[in-house]
């Protein structure tokens, strides 16, 4: 081989290398986003909120890198530069996965409103390492460039392979690595892949040397993670599924005297209660209102819950009422297997269950012509912070409407007020069912006082279609409890608030201001 072709060869390795490189950094990006989602999680939640100071913190130190990183290649195009970068970029991803848990706990304690709360969280976590990640794409273009005459097709390439490596780990995070492992572990195995791609950009022996000693040390560090966790976790049981992180919890009701296990997809809220004295008992008093299905349809056989949570609902029915069937769906498979591991949900005849997103399941109802339903509950909104808007619309109260029968009833949970700042949701959905339902009632679950109009609590939301089954005057003790809870005044909702539409349903203005 002649000097030309041994150079012409070497040329080709480092811009393999640097390709190579380049399609990583994309990749080890959107795992570190995705992952970062979870690891806020169990402080914060996953709201919207969450999502946009982590995307808006993310894309941003991704700006500052490629400036930064753009100017030094300028002044120092060495690829020994670039794996110094690689390395510290994984040295500080493992510093901050080992630290992330002391610094989440340590902003929870601060108690700031969640805005500050979730940019603090992304601020500190994750953008030391997205800069020096966004340092390395214009470092990369900057090697790789040969020719001025070649340059377009160079950066179009290393581009092109970045976005490739991005959609991988945009998959492999969101479909696979999430739901098989940590979210700390994810971290340290992924600061073990960028050391390892400083691997690829040395030439020098010693320095790879040292690189793949890193790495070793950084897989260590990972394999350790998995055994151990990581210092500070969160307490209970922490479990990521597919669509939401799970915390599962015990406390002691000092009201009661009684241990209740808690699960909770939102820290802003509870969304399962069980007293483990009682796992058929129900907890939460609004859960307790879905039983004025059985007032208002007093021949009820077949229930339709949409939301599943700890099946706390649907496991309370099927224990209670004899020779009624209740059709669960839940989206997350996570949650339906959590439930069966701490919230003793069990095989039932009586019991089915589909995993798929509520709204779908009304759609697919609709389009097959499935049975109709002598009453629906309605549990999808986990926390004023977590609203899917499609199951709040015109839309879908046409489509609840359809798979009823026609003396069935409709019952649904609503974090909301009844006046004021916070009542926008509430009234948003009462307009929307307004369409397809005639019979419209709620009840205050905590305080149906109408001097607390203006607060925060769980409202239950009645509606029944023209035809309502017949309903004793003196209902049943079990029932009149719940009964004195209904809202008895005159009831107008604001006519600046919107019927929400799958159009425009506006439901995160309405719950951002629960935060204010």
């Amino acid at each position: 081989m002649n000097y030309n072709s041994q150079n012409d060869h070497k040329a080709v390795k480092i811009q393999v290398r640097l390709q190579l490189t380049s399609f990583f950094s994309g990749a080890a990006t959107m795992i570190l986003e995705l992952t970062g989602s979870r690891m806020v999680a169990p402080f914060f939640g996953t709201s919207l909120i969450v999502w946009t100071a982590l995307i808006g913190i993310i894309m941003t130190s991704l700006c500052i890198g490629n400036w930064l990183g753009g100017s030094l290649a300028d002044k120092r195009p060495e690829g020994k530069l670039l794996g110094r970068i690689l390395l510290f970029a994984a040295v500080i991803i493992a510093l901050t996965a080992f630290l992330s848990n002391y610094i989440l706990t340590t902003l929870q304690a601060l108690a700031l409103n969640l805005y500050l709360s979730s940019v603090f969280a992304a601020v500190l976590i994750f953008a030391p390492a997205s800069i020096l990640l966004g340092m390395v794409s214009p470092f990369v273009a900057r090697l790789a460039m040969q020719d001025v005459n070649s340059s377009g097709a160079v950066v179009g390439r290393l581009s092109a392979l970045n976005s490739a490596g991005s959609i991988l780990g945009t998959f492999m995070g969101g479909f696979v690595l999430i739901s098989l492992f940590p979210s700390g572990v994810i971290m340290m195995f992924l600061a073990c892949l960028i050391a390892l791609m400083a691997v690829l950009i040395y030439t020098g022996a010693w320095r790879k040397i040292i690189a793949v000693i890193i790495a070793l040390a950084l897989g260590g560090a990972g394999w350790h993670t998995l055994q151990n966790g990581l210092p500070f976790s969160p307490k209970g049981v922490q479990i990521d599924t597919a669509y939401n992180h799970l915390s599962i919890e015990e406390k002691y009701d000092t009201r009661n005297n009684r241990h209740v296990r808690v699960l909770v997809t939102d820290p802003d809220s509870l969304q399962s209660l069980m007293y483990l004295d009682n796992p058929s008992e129900l907890v939460s008093d609004y859960t307790k209102f879905y039983e004025l299905a059985f007032h208002y349809k007093p021949d009820a056989k077949k229930i339709l819950m949409l939301g599943g949570g700890g099946y706390c609902v649907p496991r309370y029915i099927l224990e209670n009422r004899p020779g009624v069937s209740v059709d669960v769906v839940e989206i997350d498979p996570g949650i339906t297997q959590a439930a069966r591991d701490y919230f003793f949900l069990k095989d039932d005849p009586n019991l089915r269950i589909f995993h798929e997103d509520a709204r779908t399941f009304l759609n697919r109802a609709k389009r097959d012509g499935l049975d109709q339903y002598d009453a629906i509950l309605m549990d999808v909104f986990n926390s004023w912070t977590a609203i899917p808007f499609q199951m709040t619309t015109v839309e879908t109260g046409a489509h609840l409407r359809e798979i009823l029968k026609p003396d069935g009833v409709l019952i649904t949970n609503i974090i909301s007020s009844v006046y004021g700042p916070k009542a926008g949701v509430f009234q948003g959905i009462y307009k929307a069912f307004s369409n397809s339902f005639t019979t419209l009632m709620f009840f205050p679950a905590t305080a149906p006082d109408p001097k607390y109009a203006r607060a925060l609590q769980n409202l239950i939301l009645v509606a029944m279609g023209d035809t309502v089954s017949t309903v004793s005057p003196t209902p049943d003790a079990k029932f009149a409890g719940l009964l004195s809870h209904q809202w008895l005044e005159p009831f107008t909702p604001d006519p600046s608030v919107p019927t929400f539409t799958d159009a425009f349903a506006p439901v995160e203005r309405y719950a951002l201001a629960h935060n204010h």
